[in-house]
């Protein structure tokens, strides 16, 4: 009897034990995943990444981050490069006990990206597409840390929503544009998953890539409409009066 009570002591020790385990984690999640964002962000876009908030709601399988901030890279003088503001996500519960942490669905809505052009070609956001592309090299080095658990992930669904694109240019001044969604499906497997870094490049990539391509367009249109003006400041009144004669004709 009394060994059967002294085992029965140690499985209740061992319950407690791992209760506080549990309990611990649970408590510190949300500040964990906070951290292996800004570390493994910070990594692949080679400049900083801050993260407001965060709220995992693990049991439930959904959770909730609030403000993730890209630093500009060094040379610019706009605070950060791109800001995500409402993000959710759902996990698939069965999922947590397996080597691929399954997630339904990830929605972002009302990224703002912000190109800072200057220097004539000079735009920050090529410099952090530039960057992201060598992701790939950051994924092969990386070894796991705390802040950086060695997890692989599978996304089934991305959706950026109601982004919106920032042109501060030296030259032409400040423009806003609204941007296309963009719809992700499938990045990684149930078998392998991506890792941390591999993820965030899949997810940064074809954002950071779409804003510069808009922002490049945007600036080479401004730069036509500038040249137009100024030769036209140029013309005599004859001169524009004969012009606009020969418009008339070829739109016949």
């Amino acid at each position: 009897m009394k060994a059967i009570k002294i085992i029965g002591g140690i499985v209740l020790a061992l319950i407690a034990v791992l209760a506080v385990v549990v309990f611990i984690g649970l408590k510190n999640l949300d500040s964990l995943v906070k951290s292996a964002i800004e570390s493994v962000g910070s990594d692949v876009i080679k400049t900083a990444v801050k993260v407001d908030k965060v709220n995992i709601e693990l049991m439930e399988g959904r959770g909730e981050i609030e403000g993730i901030h890209v630093k500009n890279p060094a040379g610019y003088r706009t605070e950060n490069a791109a800001s995500f503001g409402n993000i959710t996500l759902h996990i698939d519960p069965a999922s947590l006990t397996n080597d691929v942490i399954v997630v339904k669905e990830l929605s972002i809505d009302k990224a703002q990206l912000i190109a800072e052009h200057k220097d004539l070609i000079d735009i920050n956001l090529q410099e952090l597409y530039k960057n992201i592309s060598g992701g790939s090299q950051t994924a092969k080095s990386s070894a796991p840390t705390t802040a950086r658990p060695d997890i692989r992930f599978m996304l089934e669904k991305v959706s950026f929503t109601n982004m919106s694109l920032d042109l501060v240019s030296e030259k032409y001044g400040q423009r806003d544009y609204a941007m296309k969604d963009i719809y992700l499906t499938n990045l990684g497997n149930k078998q392998e998953g991506l890792s941390a870094e591999q993820l965030t490049n899949a997810l940064m990539t074809p954002v950071i890539d779409a804003a510069r391509k808009r922002a490049s367009r945007e600036i080479e249109n401004l730069a036509k409409e500038k040249l137009k003006d100024s030769l036209e400041e140029k013309l005599s009144d004859e001169d524009k009066e004969k012009l606009n004669s020969l418009k008339s004709w070829l739109d016949k």
